[in-house]
């Protein structure tokens, strides 16, 4: 077993070397655990200093913790709006997790995520888009048929905007304009 000057050595190498974040957040609550059922024990065996180094490692773990959440958000952001808002998380989790090594993950996540909302919609323009899809949907939900030959009218889009088509094409040409409650049902 350890002395307690080598476990807070090792502590502070891992800070100083590790990126991983599973890692470093597993070595800390362990070694955290059993330093401080140590300091039950022993409380004369701990310096000032080690203890203010320990104190704050809580702050590092829980930042950690929140890293880690913060990296499985990432996979859900579709939005600039939402991107951004997650850098700036990653940007201060950087700030918390300095001097050590994992807070260059943060920076690198968070500039990664700034690059990604550039090609992202923002917000906005997607509730829009996703009001429009779901608006279609209805439509074409609302059977309508050909009047040539009885099959299925779905929506199609053409150059001069949204019209009902036969399903059938190219088979049928059936085709008719949208009524203008539908072109305003679909805001256009």
């Amino acid at each position: 077993m350890m002395s307690i000057s080598e476990t807070i050595e090792s502590l502070r190498v891992a800070l100083s070397t590790c990126t991983d974040e599973h890692k470093l957040l597993a070595l800390i609550s362990e070694q955290l655990s059993l330093l401080r059922s140590s300091h039950r024990q022993s409380k004369s065996d701990f310096t000032n200093e080690s203890i203010q180094f320990l104190k704050s490692l809580n702050v590092v773990e829980s930042a950690l913790r929140e890293f880690i959440e913060a990296l499985d958000e990432k996979d859900w952001i579709h939005t600039h709006d939402d991107a951004q808002e997650l850098a700036c998380r990653f940007g201060e989790l950087g700030e918390q997790l300095a001097p050590y090594l994992v807070a260059k993950r943060a920076e690198k996540e968070m500039r990664e995520l700034i690059s990604k909302a550039k090609t992202l919609p923002f917000s906005a323009v997607r509730a829009g888009e996703i009001d429009f899809h779901h608006c279609l949907s209805h439509l074409e939900n609302s059977g309508k048929k050909c009047r040539k030959c009885g099959a299925k009218m779905v929506l199609r889009e053409s150059q001069h905007g949204y019209f009902w088509g036969c399903s059938t094409f190219p088979k049928c040409f059936g085709k008719r304009w949208l009524s203008s409650e539908e072109a305003m049902l679909l805001d256009l």
